[in-house]
């Protein structure tokens, strides 16, 4: 279950213990295992630390997981508190840019960013590296061929299926002359060796961007997931 792109009236102390009644009285309904918690932006306010806190301890009580996504992008607006109460932290080491900002094309996932992400969130915010996982993007953005051009974006399964060889690289020349920037399968590689080392593993956003047959791009996790069990 997940909560996002939340009205953030269920966050406030007359309205909190209720709404996360409501969530457990779901998990509940349907069996599920915990919630993920993805709030971004400004629904990360005052109330933030104070609902995670309790949540957390209402779902521990009835063994519940609770994990949450996050990104350096948002770093001052989570408190170390809120952060430590979540059993996994699954860290959006993507959209650095986006269609969002066209005036500032470019790579939105590198391996750069990743070793950037993972050093922030387990040295500077002591997230032990058992709760952290790595996010890694199946999509893509496409800039250009002017700053005025209206940006793009693109699933893996779109780009390899459309231009061949394109698995194998992180650009891509499109024909109307955008760049379009994504992972291609060796840098999902080299970022599974890399969560494999510094956290618990990599979350996908999002697995149905994914490629059918040769090209899927999680089949390198996994064969990286194989080799370790």
């Amino acid at each position: 279950m997940a909560v996002n792109n939340l009205n953030t009236i269920g966050l406030q102390d007359d309205q909190r213990a209720g709404f996360i009644e409501n969530i457990l009285s779901e998990l509940r309904k349907y069996d599920l295992d915990g919630i993920d918690v993805d709030l971004e932006g400004s629904d990360i306010d005052e109330n933030y630390e104070k609902f995670i806190v309790e949540m957390a301890s209402k779902l521990h009580a009835n063994q519940k997981l609770i994990t949450a996504a996050v990104a350096v992008y948002y770093k001052n607006q989570f408190t170390d508190l809120a952060l430590s109460a979540y059993d996994f932290v699954n860290i959006m080491s993507y959209d650095r840019t986006g269609p969002w900002r066209p005036d500032k094309p470019g790579p939105h996932a590198t391996f750069t960013h990743a070793v950037e992400d993972l050093l922030y969130f387990g040295e500077e915010r002591n997230i032990p590296k058992g709760k952290m996982t790595l996010g890694v993007p199946f999509y893509g953005y496409g800039y250009g061929p002017s700053l005025e051009s209206k940006a793009i974006s693109m699933s893996f399964d779109k780009i390899v299926n459309t231009y061949p060889d394109a698995d194998q690289v992180d650009e891509w020349l499109l024909p109307d002359g955008k760049l379009l920037y994504y992972n291609g399968t060796p840098t999902i590689q080299q970022k599974t060796r890399l969560a494999s080392q510094k956290a618990s593993g990599i979350m996908i956003w999002q697995v149905l961007g994914d490629a059918t047959g040769k090209n899927h791009c999680s089949k390198p996790s996994t064969r990286r997931r194989d080799k370790l069990l």
